[in-house]
């Protein structure tokens, strides 16, 4: 009898995926999903491994990184408020159709032109492509409360959560270098074609959906007798992105003034700006690492990232059995300690295998053999990199209150996307100048000193905490917040945003005024 609620509560969970899985429109928008973001990491996969092969620089590589990175920081703000003030149908079909057409545009980067005229090219599209791709996810974010029931919203929020992380291994990690490897050949043309197809399909898939704010479309405006022309549209789409910007600029001023008052939070951030910082570096060094450092193909990138991929999977799955509050940012720290010594032995597997065997058995290294090797070693890495980001995720989750939670998450990823171009260009420049292996090095050893500096920070906080037990400490400390790490339970400051801050400016001023002219007044005046 004590099981009965929560098999009910398992019943229902599984019937509310039955029923958005039985709503065409959300499945509708579900294809269009896995259409869209498989293109999408395709398109990241083919980019590395292209450029990889015509330059063979970590610089250029990084290059690619930062084209996909500068739109999400300029643009990802000014697109929610524009697709706020649109149909998100209208927008979904048209930045689908625009991302298919774009990505044919590498089919015009001719190798036989030279780097000169090849790398503009690559670049210039790669930034349109990820600027018109910011439109994209707050608008099919935004349609789906619109096709599924308040009930369902949670099944169908986990479904695309689920499909997401999917694409993103499956995209990049196994269907785009398989069908480079085997039905193309290393031919990024045929490839590119692919994509374009995915991208028409999804907006095949996304012009079937039925229309939303039919009342604000540009054929319904019409028949209601406003005047909606070429002149007309530019004039409001310059409007909504002055908007948005201001929006943008509210939303990061007013989401950082709350992260700077929680350290906790801070903590978080650091730490999982370090996880993401670290993967994108090796994605930037990692393909003419391959072909540089070990004369191996670049596009046999794919059984080393697979294995990552994996390790992923595998640590978002048992994180939750073992993570609790009190050993989170323990947890951390010997994640990054351990990433730290993986990145070390990345760095010094192939040397090692060919000294062996060149002294030992006298024969060059086999190259499954160093493939399978850093496989086994990127899985950890991925592994221990769930143990980092799912954590300090779920600290930033808990710490923020609902009515400031999205502009944490905001001021997040557009400072730590911001910060991100930095290490990303500095390590493939680094490579250049003093080699792959080295450069690896650098990054394994500034991890290990990072985790190094939290576990001095976790052991001061130890101590001040047994101080303030003992009652050393002079009262301005308390006990949860010495001891607090990335979740504890001491409060997170109350967020002040910056319109309260402005209200209560402009409360005062009246006060004053008001103050003022009734001392003018004078007595006779107030007797009157």
């Amino acid at each position: 009898m004590i099981e009965q609620p929560a098999i009910a509560a398992e019943e229902q969970s599984r019937a509310g995926i039955r029923d958005v899985i039985q709503n065409r429109d959300f499945v509708k928008l579900w294809v269009a999903q896995i259409l869209s973001q498989t293109a999408q990491q395709i398109v990241n996969m083919a980019l590395v491994l292209q450029v990889t092969e015509l330059t063979s620089s970590g610089t250029a590589v990084s290059g690619i990184i930062i084209s996909f990175t500068i739109p999400a920081i300029l643009f990802a703000a000014i697109a929610g408020v524009f697709v706020e003030r649109n149909s998100k149908k209208t927008m979904l079909v048209i930045t689908n159709v625009l991302r298919g057409v774009l990505v044919l545009a590498y089919l015009l980067a001719d190798p036989a032109w030279g780097l000169g005229a090849v790398l503009p090219i690559f670049y210039v599209v790669t930034l349109l492509f990820s600027s018109v791709s910011q439109f994209f996810n707050p608008a099919e974010a935004s349609l789906i409360p619109l096709l599924v029931k308040r009930s369902q919203l949670v099944a169908a929020n986990s479904l695309f959560n689920l499909t997401l992380s999917a694409t993103q291994l499956g995209g990049f990690v196994v269907l785009g270098p398989l069908l480079l490897n085997t039905i193309f050949h290393n031919n990024y043309n045929g490839l590119y074609i692919v994509i374009s197809v995915l991208c028409m399909l999804a907006a095949l898939s996304t012009w079937l959906l039925p229309q939303d704010k039919p009342e604000d479309t540009a054929a319904a405006r019409r028949k209601k007798g406003e005047k909606v022309n070429v002149s007309n549209v530019a004039a409001g789409a310059s409007e909504i992105a002055r908007s948005g910007f201001r929006t943008a600029l509210d939303e990061l001023a007013e989401g950082w003034a709350f992260i700077r008052r929680d350290p906790v939070i801070m903590n978080a951030i650091l730490y999982w700006s370090i996880a993401i910082a670290v993967f994108m570096m090796l994605g930037a060094i990692g393909p003419p690492y391959l072909k540089v450092a070990m004369g191996i193909d670049s596009s046999k990138l794919f059984y080393i990232l697979l294995p990552g991929g994996i390790g992923l999977v595998v640590g978002v799955l048992i994180i939750g059995r073992i993570a609790t509050p009190a050993n989170r940012e323990a947890m951390i720290n010997i994640s990054l300690l351990a990433a730290g010594a993986l990145l070390l032995a990345f760095a010094a597997i192939y040397p090692t295998l060919t000294w062996l065997f060149a002294n030992v058995l006298d024969n060059a290294a086999p190259e499954v053999l160093v493939l399978g090797t850093l496989g086994v070693l990127t899985f950890f890495l991925g592994l221990f990199n769930s143990f980092i980001s799912v954590p300090a995720q779920t600290a930033l989750q808990e710490r923020s209150p609902e009515n400031v939670r999205a502009r944490v998450f905001s001021a997040f990823f557009t400072i730590s996307n911001a910060i991100l171009i930095v290490p990303v260009f500095f390590a493939g420049a680094l490579a250049d100048g003093i080699g792959y292996t080295q450069t690896i090095v650098l990054i394994g050893f500034a991890v290990l000193l990072i985790a190094g500096w939290g576990f001095w920070r976790s052991r001061h906080r130890r101590a001040a905490a047994r101080d303030t037990a003992n009652g050393h400490m002079n009262g301005h400390v308390t006990v949860e917040e010495a001891e607090a790490a990335l979740t504890a339970a001491s409060p997170a400051p109350r967020p002040i945003m910056a319109r309260e801050i402005q209200e209560h400016a402009e409360q005062a001023e009246r006060a004053e005024h008001a103050e003022r002219a009734e001392k003018a007044s004078g007595p006779g005046d107030r007797g009157a």
